[in-house]
């Protein structure tokens, strides 16, 4: 687990037929204990026409247009099933939904990432969707297999990947034609990144030449592959952050928070990186995701996008989202019918067309591009060629948060920096 994926996945086999991508585990702790233990679902009667009510729930702004947009859609072909949308912000959905299905009352259809759908479907708390595949369902070699397979657990599968997405480098091309620097580009490597960091940050001008967010998926995970380290043993059972490897990541990432290249973890946590300081014109340089592009599209700053730099190889992290059903929820044979729709080149297409994140229906990827003309997107899907997965140990993903906490406080100055890889380790091996 961890090793690169190249060569199952190119940018023409995504586009052109199912490639091979996996799921990244985002955030949200969900603990087992609360959940219950899981029971024999009961064959789901499939829909027939009356009338129903199901809620919809997911977590990102960006695309809640998008989501309104594919349930209007839906409701031209099931105009008896009422879709209502709950967004609940991402610092309070994983808190919402774990207390939601241990009290017996959450959302039929929502959002889940790869990390939590073996803790969920393992309590029982997920609907079985394969009487929707195959046949005259869901074809799910529309779909990247890898990705795919994350969202099945024990024989079943739970969930249909519904996006995709890899990171980048986002550039402010102002700041960059103010300094006379020239734009980032695919030869860039680590020192590069932090040669021209130096040249942009002007801290009379409020400006910092790098914006490295608290964020695993956008900052330090890219740079423990990219040095050639890994996350987890083969067997899921030992995080490895401790090695050489991953070690020289925290620290070359530390040095830039020491000499003050990028806003500190103090100011980060009132003005976020990437919602508020890079848009605003006051970072040059920030490692972000391309589900990022549709905001920046809007923003009132010249952004465009490069590859990330490498280190002693090129990587990315890669990861997807997926659509799944509360086992206990009502109606489920009309959150069947929306969990299939929502897979289907209609509902895919509406959300490219959107700009706020990949389509992971191959061959659907090119409305997301021209979306957002002005950024070099295509970097994005090119990443999938050097991506790698994250693992997801059945045990859930404490142990990414605990890395993520050792990180921060060495980001901060209180941990010295060659340190933070054994610290991040021995925390989140307390967690496996």
């Amino acid at each position: 687990m961890g090793a690169k994926f190249t060569s199952h996945v190119t940018r023409r086999s995504l586009l052109g037929a199912a490639g091979g991508v996996s799921a990244l585990a985002l955030a949200g702790a969900l603990p087992r204990t609360g959940l219950g233990q899981a029971t024999p679902t009961a064959p789901v009667a499939p829909y027939d026409g009356e009338e129903a009510t199901i809620t919809y729930g997911f977590w990102d702004t960006a695309q809640e247009a998008a989501i309104v947009a594919q349930i209007e859609a839906f409701n031209a072909h099931f105009p008896a099933i009422t879709v209502e949308p709950q967004i609940v912000p991402w610092a309070d959905y994983w808190t919402k939904l774990q207390t939601g299905v241990a009290g017996g009352e959450t959302f039929n259809v929502f959002w889940i990432n790869s990390a939590s759908l073996p803790v969920y479907a393992s309590a029982g708390a997920l609907l079985p969707i394969d009487s929707i595949v195959g046949g005259d369902g869901t074809d799910l070699a529309n779909f990247a297999a890898p990705l795919v397979e994350m969202y099945a657990w024990e024989g079943s599968q739970y969930g249909i990947p519904r996006d995709f997405d890899t990171i980048a480098l986002y550039f402010n091309r102002d700041i960059f034609d103010a300094a006379g620097v020239a734009y980032p580009d695919d030869t860039w490597t680590w020192e590069t990144f932090r040669s021209v960091s130096e040249q942009l940050t002007d801290p009379d001008a409020a400006i910092w030449g790098a914006g490295l967010q608290t964020s695993w998926q956008e900052n330090y995970y890219n740079f423990i592959y990219q040095n050639g380290g890994r996350l987890l043993s083969d067997d899921l059972t030992t995080c490895v952050v401790d090695s050489p490897e991953a070690s020289e990541a925290f620290a070359y990432l530390a040095g830039f928070f020491a000499d003050e290249l990028t806003p500190s973890i103090a100011i980060q946590q009132s003005n976020p990186v990437a919602d508020s300081l890079f848009p605003a014109g006051q970072v040059a340089l920030l490692p972000g995701g391309s589900f990022r592009a549709g905001a920046y599209g809007q923003a009132d700053a010249n952004i465009d996008v490069a590859p990330l730099p490498q280190g002693k190889e090129r990587a990315t992290v890669a990861h997807g989202l997926a659509n799944v059903i509360w086992a206990s929820g009502a109606n489920p044979g009309a959150s069947l019918e929306l969990v299939k729709w929502l897979a289907g080149d209609e509902a895919e297409t509406i959300l490219g067309e959107s700009g706020a994140t990949i389509p992971s229906y191959a061959g659907l990827q090119e409305p997301w591009l021209s979306a957002n003309s002005d950024m070099n997107l295509q970097v994005f899907v090119d990443a999938l060629d050097y991506a790698h997965k994250v693992p997801d140990p059945p045990v859930g993903f404490e142990w990414q948060i605990r890395i993520q906490e050792v990180a921060i406080d060495g980001f901060a100055g209180n941990i010295p920096a060659e340190e933070i890889g054994a610290q991040a380790a021995a925390a989140a091996n307390e967690a496996l």
